[in-house]
């Protein structure tokens, strides 16, 4: 939305032979802690995944992030964050997703998707980004359709993202969700959204910005 250029990427890793010369792993050039960071960051903001306890290593993480296929948005140039005033520097990660089955076996080809905008960063169409690059990926990568489980009813970005994009909200579940920032006892419903990806054109590269954003 900025003009920024960003580039979408698997993870990057420091392998045991990356070593800086004072001996030690780069770790806050190691992808992979930046996508713990996200993860653990917004469960504890409790407004948007079902978890309530963080990660508390890398590999961890790794086994639930990392199972099949994930991605990060990655900064090519410096900017600045949404509100425009704290700087951003170029390879840093803006957001990251993955794609992997939702269900096992038989069902296998129906896949489900997780996406982290960090927060800072929201409001500038990572998320959107995101979105697009996961339907043509998810349709490269075989899979028939996907199916998102939980996308809370009071997370009104992401609602508004998938209805956007043309997804089907197919299911609705009340008292789904003891959320961060609801009234004491009270429980947020969830959607299911649900695409077709054989319907999607085989030269998809993704729909433009929302109507509110041109």
């Amino acid at each position: 939305k900025d003009g920024r250029r960003v580039e979408v990427d698997f993870f990057r890793h420091s392998s045991p032979n990356d070593i800086s010369p004072n001996g030690s792993m780069e770790e806050e050039e190691d992808e992979w802690f930046a996508g713990l960071a996200l993860m653990n960051l917004i469960i504890r903001e409790g407004r948007s995944w079902p978890f309530e306890e963080d990660f508390e290593n890398v590999d961890d993480w790794r086994g639930y992030f990392l199972s099949h296929t994930a991605f990060v948005v990655r900064a090519l140039d410096n900017g600045m964050d949404a509100a425009g005033r704290n700087s951003s520097s170029q390879g840093e990660v803006l957001g990251c997703f993955y794609i992997k089955p939702n269900f096992p076996g038989r069902c296998s080809h129906i896949c489900n998707g997780g996406f982290i905008t960090a927060p800072r960063f929201r409001g500038l169409g990572i998320g959107r980004l995101m979105g697009n690059v996961f339907l043509r990926a998810a349709r490269d990568l075989g899979y028939k359709s996907s199916y998102f489980n939980l996308v809370f009813k009071s997370n009104v970005g992401s609602v508004k993202l998938w209805d956007s994009l043309g997804f089907q909200r197919v299911s609705t579940l009340e008292n789904a969700a003891r959320l961060e920032g609801l009234e004491d006892g009270e429980l947020d419903t969830a959607y299911g959204y649900r695409y077709d990806l054989e319907k999607l054109p085989d030269d998809y590269l993704g729909i433009g910005p929302a109507p509110h954003r041109k």
